[in-house]
C-alpha cells in the first residue's frame, strides 16, 4: 500500500510540474509508442512512462499504469537478464495492443490499451506466449530460405515488401501458405514444400504474418492489392 501510495504522489507531482514532454505530441504512430516504452523499459528511469500516459485519464488510473509498468520491468529483467531487448512490432487486437519484443531470437509480448492518439490507457502486463516460440521458429526459416529475396524484416529486395499491407497473389492465409509451399510460376519464388517441414512452413507464416504494419527505412514500395489478413496473438 505505502509503494501505490508513492507511486500515486510520483504522478501527481508530475502531473503538477506540466510533465509533457513533446514525444507525447509528436508520436506519429503506435510503433514510435512502442519504441519508446522499451528504450524506457531497458532504462533506470520508470517515471518517464508517465509520457506515454494519456494525461486525460484520472490520476489513480495513471499510478496503477505506472506501477504496472515497473512490475514488468522487473518481470522483464528477470528473464531476459541483461540481454538487448528490441521492439520487433506492434499489434491492434481488439481491446488490447500488443508490444512484441525480441531478445536473442526470443519473444516475449507487454499487453496494454491505447487510444486514438496512440498514448497508453491501461495497465501493463507481461505475457510469455508460446506464440513466440513459434515466432521464433519462422524468424530462423525466414533468415535461411527468404531473406536473399525479401530483406531484413521483409522490407523487399528481388521479392516484394512482405512488412507493408499490401499482398501480390495472396488474397488471405490460405493463399499465403500456399505460395510459400507451392511457388509461383513466372517469378523467383520457388516451391518450398520439398525443403521445409509443415511445421517449418507454418511459423514461418505465422512469422511473415507478424511482419504487417513493421515500420522499416528503405523499404520497397507497396505491391499488389491492400489486404488485412491478422496475426492473432491471443485467441478469443
Amino acid at each position: 500500500m505505502k509503494t501505490q501510495a508513492r507511486i500515486r504522489f510520483l504522478v501527481i507531482l508530475l502531473t503538477l510540474a506540466g510533465w509533457q514532454p513533446s514525444f507525447a505530441f509528436q508520436q506519429s504512430s503506435l510503433y514510435e509508442t512502442g519504441k519508446r516504452l522499451i528504450q524506457i523499459a531497458g532504462s533506470d528511469n520508470s517515471d518517464e512512462i508517465v509520457s506515454l500516459i494519456d494525461p486525460k485519464i484520472d490520476i489513480d488510473t495513471q499510478a496503477d499504469i505506472l506501477k504496472s509498468f515497473i512490475q514488468v520491468k522487473e518481470g522483464l529483467f528477470n528473464i531476459i537478464g541483461k540481454n538487448n531487448l528490441e521492439l520487433f512490432n506492434v499489434i491492434k487486437q481488439g481491446k488490447f495492443t500488443y508490444f512484441i519484443l525480441m531478445y536473442n531470437n526470443k519473444f516475449l509480448f507487454i499487453r496494454s490499451k491505447t487510444n486514438d492518439k496512440n498514448l497508453i490507457t491501461g495497465t501493463f502486463s507481461l505475457l510469455n506466449s508460446n506464440i513466440g516460440e513459434k515466432l521464433a521458429l519462422g524468424r530462423k526459416v525466414y533468415k535461411m530460405k527468404c531473406y536473399s529475396c525479401h530483406g531484413k524484416y521483409g522490407k523487399g529486395g528481388i521479392g516484394p515488401n512482405l512488412a507493408d499491407n499490401y499482398w501480390k497473389f495472396v488474397k488471405n492465409e490460405d493463399d499465403l501458405k500456399n505460395v510459400i509451399e507451392n511457388g509461383k510460376k513466372g517469378t523467383t519464388m520457388i516451391a518450398y514444400k520439398a525443403y521445409l517441414k509443415p511445421e517449418e512452413i507454418e511459423a514461418v507464416t505465422l512469422y511473415i504474418k507478424a511482419l504487417k504494419g513493421k515500420e522499416i527505412q528503405n523499404a520497397k514500395k507497396p505491391e499488389g492489392d491492400k489486404i488485412d489478413i491478422p496475426f492473432t496473438i491471443i485467441k478469443n
